[in-house]
């Protein structure tokens, strides 16, 4: 019996392997604080809708929660390219504010801390090279390079590697956040202007969740995928 190529994996892009989204969050309400005195409050009033205060200023965004380790989330917020890796078990979000290029750690006011550990910067992925498979000939080939870069290539141009500014973050035993700008040939199912990733990368079990957005025209695909360590080039 002939394949049929209707069905081909191919035409859902790097969303293909992505995990169910979570609504572990809806009816909750996380008081966030970092140590300089910052906070944010996330209402989640419902499956896909949060009330967002900073400051004196309250918004309301569609949200989407994308399960991306144990008890770790990554909370995608529609108003802006504003994203939060959210840590239930330890009471812990790195906040990423991919417009100011920024990234701030805060606590859940009122959670337990199970560890204790901070949420910091790393180099210990430096000189690893891991191949991202996101869909049926979707993967993306990212190599650390140091504590501030990473040399990639999207399939199927592989033979298109640039080296870009990238920063590492430790935010549980073997699993890191990388907040990385990208480039990608356009036609391959990409978001129009694709200039940044956020990434939830456990090499515990290595297996990746993350979203690949434009901040320009703040258009996002969240994805999930699995790895395979490669030789560094």
């Amino acid at each position: 019996m002939a394949l049929d190529r209707a069905r081909h994996g191919r035409r859902h892009g790097i969303a293909q392997y992505r995990y169910p989204l979570s609504y572990v969050l809806a009816g909750m309400t996380l008081d966030l604080r970092s140590p300089e005195g910052d906070s944010i409050r996330c209402h989640f009033t419902g499956v896909d809708r949060v009330t967002l205060t900073r400051g004196a200023h309250s918004e309301v965004s569609v949200y989407e929660c994308l399960p991306v380790a144990e008890d770790i989330y990554l909370v995608s917020f529609e108003i802006a390219a504003l994203f939060a890796i959210v840590d239930l078990a330890r009471g812990r979000a790195l906040v990423v504010d991919v417009a100011a290029d920024t990234e701030i750690a805060f606590t859940i006011e009122g959670a337990i801390d199970g560890d204790g550990a901070p949420i910091a910067a790393t180099d210990e992925m430096t000189g690893t090279s891991v191949s991202w498979v996101l869909g049926d000939g979707r993967e993306l080939r990212f190599e650390y390079l140091s504590e501030s870069e990473s040399r990639q290539s999207w399939s199927p141009r592989h033979d298109r590697v640039h080296t870009l500014p990238t920063r590492y973050y430790t935010f549980a035993d073997g699993v890191y956040v990388v907040v990385a700008k990208t480039a990608a040939p356009p036609g391959i199912d990409l978001p129009q202007g694709l200039n940044r990733l956020v990434m939830v990368q456990d090499f515990r079990k290595v297996v990746v969740g993350g979203v690949a957005l434009s901040a320009v025209f703040n258009e996002r695909v969240l994805f999930s995928g699995y790895g395979a360590f490669r030789d560094a080039s």
